[in-house]
């Protein structure tokens, strides 16, 4: 892949991650404005989509791999697939944790794993973006 393509897909992940990020923007303005930079840390809707990145990740490259005529171990993408999985249940727990008994240290964790998934969005999306390409080449 070079330069200009890899610009192009990381300007591509980007754009989907913008509207990703449009309803947390919102949501801390709406907070600053009517709480305080607690309830920011305190809202559960860091898990929630930390979870919907995590799993939205995870289809993708599992259709890109999939779709791939290349020989990929089984069980290098089993132990991908079961790492994603997990963390789609751990943001999950945290997030049934922020409504059951919110804390600020539960809170920071879920927002380390929203900016965790946030980092998986570009780097799995790399990583579909290759499987494509080679799938296209067969």
């Amino acid at each position: 892949m070079n330069e200009l393509q890899k610009r192009a897909v990381f300007a591509e992940l980007k754009a989907e991650y913008l509207f990703i990020s449009i309803p947390f923007l919102m949501l801390i303005g709406v907070k600053l404005y009517i709480a305080n930079w607690q309830e920011i840390i305190l809202a559960p809707e860091w898990s929630m989509a930390a979870c919907l990145i995590f799993g939205q990740i995870t289809s993708k490259v599992s259709k890109a791999v999939a779709a791939t005529n290349l020989k990929t171990s089984e069980q290098h993408f089993g132990w991908y697939a079961a790492k994603r999985f997990l963390l789609v249940v751990v943001s999950m727990a945290a997030y049934f944790g922020m409504l059951s008994k919110p804390t600020m240290i539960l809170g920071v964790f879920q927002v380390f794993m929203f900016l965790l998934a946030s980092f998986f969005h570009f780097k799995d999306g790399f990583t579909t973006k290759l499987f494509q390409e080679a799938c296209n080449k067969n």
